[in-house]
């Protein structure tokens, strides 16, 4: 990766390249993350609440349980391994689907068409995942540091990050022609063992915004199973 040198009017980052290893300082790397979420999803003018429970751990694991007000959960998710898998319990044993982990699959339970490494790095309050093939530049914005990535002198990605704990405030993706493809935004950190997680998370696409507040942190080193098992009797749907 080639890393393009910045004019630092002395702040706490000299470079990219450092404002890069000191917001990978403060992740929370391969640990898996237990909150539990408020959920808003608004699509379309159409404001949908949801309570679920969500466990994460990088690159790409997610299990998400729904926590009704009333009655058992109604819905189930689980990505590992590049597969997904859903299951919406009803009559008759209900429905599982099961399919890649592609965007487009995502985007049939996820108000969003991200990458299954994506989604999940931004729910952790992480960026997504880097393109290697890239150059790096750097500048200071109202007191945060925006990092650009970019890939033959377009613009890819935009970072801003806090120096102050070294905190991830915004992540903002751009399509080809340098229209933005999303924005998130990353609020109240806390501290969850020696590392600080954001409390609010909101993601931002066309005519789409998904607003998360996390309460009921747990980060730890347990290597528990997120596909989610297929319930005796049900035939699993493809999505394919």
């Amino acid at each position: 990766m080639r890393v393009v040198p910045s004019q630092s009017p002395g702040g706490a980052y000299l470079s990219p390249d450092d404002a890069l290893r000191a917001l990978a300082a403060s992740t929370p790397g391969d640990q898996t993350l237990t909150v539990t979420a408020r959920i808003e999803i608004n699509s379309h003018g159409e404001r949908r609440p949801l309570k679920a429970a969500l466990m994460m751990r990088k690159p790409a694991h997610l299990r998400l349980e729904s926590v009704p007000l009333l009655g058992p959960p109604d819905f189930f998710l689980s990505i590992d391994a590049g597969e997904l898998r859903a299951f919406s319990p009803g009559n008759n044993g209900g429905n599982f689907y099961i399919g890649r982990s592609t965007a487009r699959n995502v985007k049939r339970f996820f108000p969003l068409a991200l990458p299954a490494a994506d989604m999940v790095s931004l729910l952790m309050g992480q960026p997504p995942k880097m393109e290697e093939a890239s150059s790096w530049r750097g500048e200071w914005e109202e007191g945060l540091y925006r990092v650009d990535q970019c890939i033959a002198e377009e613009k890819i990605l935009s970072l801003w990050i806090d120096p102050v704990g070294d905190l991830l405030l915004r992540v903002r993706a751009f399509t080809e022609g340098g229209y933005i493809a999303y924005t998130a935004e990353f609020a109240e950190h806390t501290s969850v063992g020696k590392r600080f997680l954001p409390q609010r998370l909101t993601i931002t696409g066309e005519a789409v915004s998904l607003t998360l507040r996390y309460s009921e942190f747990r980060l730890d080193n347990d290597v528990e199973p997120f596909a989610l098992p297929i319930p005796e009797g049900i035939v699993p749907i493809p999505l394919e």
